[in-house]
């Protein structure tokens, strides 16, 4: 049950009931038909991410040890091993960035369907013929949003690259990503709205915590393996609850 909200601030709990209730939604009976393209897209995706990483990068990550003195191949193939790992999640958030951004017009679909699912009301009026017209201006959302993202990876690329600085690129990287997710998951419903991306912004910066909890988790789970074939409508689906509670349209009722 949902009532009016009065109250726009968003707590931890509410950020990872939110997430929990996503998934929950994405595999629902009224959300399943809407869920089931994107999860193909993210599987050819990723299966050719797959390939690719573990076809041309394994080799040569691995032959890198051979280049090392042998009282030290050791510590290498360990070095290797770790490198092996983390470009592996690296690809893994990569590749599933890039099926999001294929799959983008169908996930607004999904978002819409959320919203009328929760609120009884539609997000917009448009008709069939006019979400398929759209789908260019989705696309050039998506791409606003990579161009916002690309600048600042830079930055944190540089300072990884520097003696002393790159002590803090993790924590820089980490920050960078979750960001992006929140961003990347929300923006489907308010992209619905046709709320500008700076407005965007603005609304999820006043939840500062609570976006960098929701985008935190969301990071971490498309980096995982398996778990980022399904997670992606899942956080649809909990961003589009996300939004709407800042929109104050509702609040779970407890009661």
């Amino acid at each position: 049950m949902f009532k009016n909200s009065i109250n726009q601030e968003i707590s931890v709990s509410d950020t990872l009931n939110h997430l929990i209730d996503g998934v929950k939604i994405a595999f629902s009976k009224e959300c399943r038909a809407f869920v089931i393209i994107p999860i193909i897209i993210n599987i050819f995706v990723m299966s050719l991410g797959g390939y690719l990483i573990f076809s041309y990068l394994s080799d040569f990550i691995f032959s890198l040890a051979d280049n090392w003195p042998e009282f030290l191949k050791f510590i290498a193939y360990i070095l290797s091993t770790i490198l092996a790992i983390v470009l592996g999640f690296v690809g893994c958030y990569f590749f599933s960035t890039v099926a999001t951004i294929i799959a983008s017009p169908f996930y607004g679909f999904l978002a819409e369907k959320v919203e009328k699912m929760l609120t009884g009301k539609n997000a917009n009026d448009d008709t069939v013929i006019d979400a398929i017209k759209d789908v260019p201006r989705i696309l050039k959302r998506e791409a606003q949003k990579q161009i916002f993202f690309i600048p600042r990876a830079l930055l944190c690329l540089i300072i990884t690259i520097i003696p002393g600085l790159n002590v803090i690129s993790p924590i820089l990287w980490f920050l960078l990503t979750a960001w992006m997710a929140c961003l990347q998951y929300c923006d489907y419903a308010y992209d619905n709205h046709k709320t500008a991306f700076a407005l965007m912004r603005k609304d999820l910066r006043a939840n500062r915590m609570s976006t960098f909890i929701f985008g935190m988790i969301v990071s971490i789970g498309i980096s995982i393996p398996i778990i980022n074939l399904i997670l992606p409508p899942a956080a649809v689906c909990a961003g589009t609850k996300y939004y709407l509670q800042m929109q104050k349209s509702f609040t779970l009722d407890k009661e």
